[in-house]
């Protein structure tokens, strides 16, 4: 039985996007678990060259039926914050209006094995933006892969679902830039990265994490 919520202290959100599903917990502000729901994930598409792509599509409307099912159950509570987390260093090109160019770089893709040699030629040993693992290579995959001309974002996981909830797109966190060169003790992008062939993709703007990137849009909120 959910404990009636109509007055007091507003619940607050955890929403996590994992591989095989997607899970949300609304939690109260002292700690007690409220509500859950979960729903799955298809499998992503594996290539022979190691690659591993899914729909970012599939994502948001999973992330629509955990969050509704959460609303019908805090029914007359409205939460007070929603914190997300995604697979690291899952990564897509997307317009500045959010829409995907195509299929996300899951975490697991191997495929940018030659891009990884190019970031390797011009990274310093200990970034975690070297290997065909890292979002970095992943990135020039993509680029590569869809060629465009105008301006796109480069986005995690994370990143876009945020974007799609708050009907706004370009902002990250440290933990999900590491893997994308982010210098979380400078707190800025690289300048070795002006070597790589980054072309027309947009960097995220990068904030600490648990940074209150504003609220969800009013649309998006009515719609879940």
């Amino acid at each position: 039985m959910i404990p009636s919520l109509s007055s007091g202290p507003r619940p607050v959100i955890g929403l996590d996007i994992g591989t095989s599903g997607v899970r949300a917990i609304a939690v109260s502000p002292d700690g007690r678990p409220l509500a859950s729901e979960s729903t799955s994930l298809p499998s992503p598409q594996r290539d022979a060259d190691g690659g591993v792509r899914q729909d970012p599509t599939l994502w948001w409307r999973a992330v629509g039926a955990v969050l509704s099912g959460l609303a019908r159950r805090l029914s007359g509570a409205p939460p007070a914050a929603l914190c997300l987390d995604g697979t690291s260093s899952t990564i897509l090109l997307c317009d500045a209006g959010g829409e995907p160019l195509g299929a996300a770089r899951m975490y697991s893709d191997a495929s940018a094995r030659r891009e990884a040699d190019q970031i390797g030629a011009v990274a310093p040993a200990e970034s975690p933006a070297r290997g065909a693992n890292s979002s970095l290579a992943k990135l020039l995959r993509l680029l590569d892969e869809h060629a465009p001309v105008a301006p796109v974002l480069a986005l995690h996981q994370a990143d876009w679902i945020g974007g799609r909830l708050r009907g706004r797109f370009g902002d990250s966190d440290w933990n999900n830039a590491l893997k994308l060169g982010f210098d979380p003790a400078a707190e800025r992008w690289p300048d070795w990265l002006r070597q790589l062939p980054l072309g027309p993709a947009r960097l995220p703007s990068v904030h600490a994490p648990g940074t209150d990137l504003g609220p969800i849009d009013a649309d998006v909120a009515r719609a879940m």
